[in-house]
């Protein structure tokens, strides 16, 4: 049966791999923060251990607790959607996280998430040690994967990256699926890459297709977090995929992680959306959900209170940014923030005020 706390604490596998020994890691869902299990033969009853015994919040579970709290739906109130009352613990929504291959080197990211950020940064560093794992470790991650845990109860499969449509890693674990009828696939994307012929002739097995593009913003905001990414190319590729009549099963989502200059600018996208993608072609709606960054240099805790107050100003107590930054901690030091933007802006031929013009004055 599974976990009646949090369903992924049961039937949940994320796969990683750990970038120095090559072996394979595994933990409950990608918002865990405790300490992840190696994936061996014994991985149930390690699993059973680690992970199902827990009843109650844990502060590995702190993601989804402080989600829940500022009244966000968390990932684990999700569960029930994708995780049915199974006898077993086997894995019903799988996380794909074995590479950091991209094309993007986003603001708030960094060498661990992005192989275009490591070169960038290796270009000023020549010390800088390459944290990411190879091609022939990853096709050795799958055929591990594969043979160790039984896929016959998966439901959900979500692929992470650097950007999974940016190499064939996605397809190389999709052909070993063995009801892929019954399967939804997520694709977390950056929305800068149209699938190619062979992916959408494999989407067309599956169930579902949640095509979820990050989009931190429209226009000069998104050109300048998602660096260096257009967001015309990007805006053309969904409209593109969605006016595609071949395309018949693909829902779209958009995520936006709010940071302390995008939030104020929300309403942006929610206007671009709402006129341009607020359904498939089918009539499915358009779902946009909302994360707080945290953990780096672009922490939404750092908007300074002059913001705040233009951000609350703008959005009703009823709009979910109103209720996030209303919430915020007192603000923190902006000096990392301003030494990335000394520092990248003249690399990358950009501008933090040119971007974000209104916010200029209160930083």
């Amino acid at each position: 049966m599974p976990n009646t706390f949090c369903n992924y604490l049961s039937n949940g596998y994320t796969f990683d791999i750990n970038s120095t020994s090559k072996k394979v890691k595994i933990k409950p869902c990608c918002h865990w923060l405790g300490p992840r299990l190696e994936l061996s033969a014994n991985i149930k009853s390690d699993r059973a251990l680690a992970f199902e015994s827990i009843t109650d919040w844990t502060d590995s579970c702190r993601n989804c607790h402080v989600l829940e709290k500022s009244g966000h739906q968390s990932l684990r109130q999700t569960g029930p959607t994708w995780i049915n009352n199974t006898a077993t613990s086997d894995p019903v929504s799988i996380d794909i996280n074995l590479d950091h291959e991209c094309n993007a080197a986003c603001a708030p990211c960094g060498v661990m998430s992005s192989s275009l950020w490591y070169k960038e940064q290796r270009k000023f560093d020549k010390t800088l040690v390459k944290l990411h794992v190879d091609k022939t470790s990853v096709d050795r991650a799958i055929n591990k994967i594969v043979s160790t845990v039984c896929l016959d109860q998966v439901r959900y499969i979500k692929f992470f990256g650097g950007e999974p449509l940016f190499t064939d890693t996605h397809l190389k674990f999709l052909v070993h699926v063995p009801a892929p009828e019954q399967v939804t696939l997520h694709y977390t994307t950056n929305g800068s890459i149209y699938p190619n012929a062979e992916t959408l002739a494999m989407w067309k097995k599956f169930k579902t297709v949640i095509f979820a593009a990050s989009l931190d913003g429209v226009d000069e905001q998104f050109d300048y977090i998602r660096w260096p990414l257009s967001w015309p190319k990007v805006s053309d590729n969904l409209l593109r995929i969605k006016n595609n009549p071949d395309i018949w099963n693909v829902l779209f989502r958009v995520e936006f992680t709010a940071n302390f200059l995008n939030a104020y600018y929300f309403d942006q996208l929610e206007t671009w959306v709402k006129d341009n993608l607020a359904t498939n072609n089918y009539g499915d709606t358009t779902e946009i959900t909302m994360h707080d960054c945290w953990g780096g240099t672009w922490d939404i805790d750092k908007m300074p209170l002059a913001i705040r107050e233009l951000v609350l100003k703008k959005y009703p107590v009823t709009h979910p940014m109103h209720t996030m930054v209303a919430n915020l901690a007192p603000p923190t030091s902006l000096s990392n923030w301003k030494n990335f933007t000394e520092t990248w802006d003249p690399r990358r031929k950009n501008n933090w005020k040119t971007a974000f013009p209104d916010l200029v004055e209160f930083v």
